[in-house]
């Protein structure tokens, strides 16, 4: 499928060139199991910016970007890259020959309604084992578990996240111990998403996280519960590595600032833990990108 925002060329035309390129690529015939081209171009600051996905009938997705100056530069690195995916002897148009049996392409015709089109949104979800400050006096591990949805026509690829937080941990004084326990739900908000190359994804990111953070007291004179409201923002940077299809290996570091600077106590005497004014996270895990 061709899609241009750019007014860039057309789905005859990309379809004419790939098969000057390799004669191993042609039209599928219809009902064919047959590999997708989907074809997208965007205006960009200083040239045009185009994105090719194949998605091949096993179910295998592989997607590039293209940057260029202009459509004609654009189409054609896509045109190649696209012969080079079927075909490593694809070159220039006067050098294509014949490689084996050709492969089978779907239609690539806009009036083709059949044919799957490029998602203008993608979801992931994500599991993290985490490590963080400031919900204990000391680094405290924990999970997260989270969905994004993420805009993928557009050349900033924004994202919107929802995560669940869970750590716990154990503390102790002379005066006696304590468990620790945070939960929180997490908003995290990302204007603005990097992609060096396909596998690639980084991104900056600004988060706000509203929950508990409870503290149990036990081996003291006189054990006692107490829960606060937990609320804090944070700037977050965060990066993904596509492994697999469609599994990614993520990783994320936050600077944050709590709102709720209280103080847990065993005695007046004896401080067990105080929030601080800033903390640290850190996670890393695995994600699934789908549509």
């Amino acid at each position: 499928m061709w899609s241009s925002s750019a007014d860039c060329g057309n789905a005859a035309n990309f379809l004419a060139e790939l098969q000057e390129r390799t004669t191993r690529l042609r039209q599928a015939d219809k009902g064919e199991h047959a590999i997708t081209l989907i074809v997208e171009t965007f205006r960009v600051a200083g040239g045009v910016r185009g994105e090719l996905t194949m998605r091949r009938p096993d179910g295998d997705v592989t997607t590039r970007e293209v940057p260029g100056l202009d459509c004609r530069e654009v189409e054609s690195a896509i045109a190649l890259i696209a012969a080079l995916m079927v075909d490593p002897l694809a070159g220039a148009p006067e050098r294509a020959v014949v490689h084996g049996p050709p492969t089978a392409v779907a239609p690539t015709s806009e009036s083709d309604r059949s044919m799957p089109a490029s998602p203008a949104w993608s979801w992931r979800a994500e599991q993290r084992l985490t490590a963080r400050t400031a919900v204990a006096p000391r680094l405290t591990w924990g999970q997260a578990w989270g969905l994004m949805l993420t805009r993928e026509a557009s050349w900033a690829h924004p994202s919107v996240a929802l995560f669940g937080h869970l750590a716990h941990a154990t503390t102790s004084k002379p005066a006696g111990s304590a468990e620790l326990e945070f939960a929180a739900a997490e908003l995290v908000l990302c204007p603005v998403g990097l992609r060096p190359d396909a596998s690639w994804d980084l991104r900056a990111c600004g988060a706000f996280q509203l929950g508990r953070l409870r503290g149990i007291g036990f081996q003291t004179a006189d054990p006692a519960t107490k829960a606060i409201v937990w609320s804090s923002a944070s700037l977050e940077l965060q990066g993904r590595y596509q492994l697999l299809g469609p599994l990614w290996l993520g990783w994320q570091g936050a600077v944050s600032a709590p709102f709720s600077r209280e103080n847990f106590y065993l005695d007046p005497s004896q401080v067990l833990h105080r929030v601080p004014a800033w903390g640290l996270s850190f996670g890393v895990g695995l994600g699934l990108r789908f549509f």
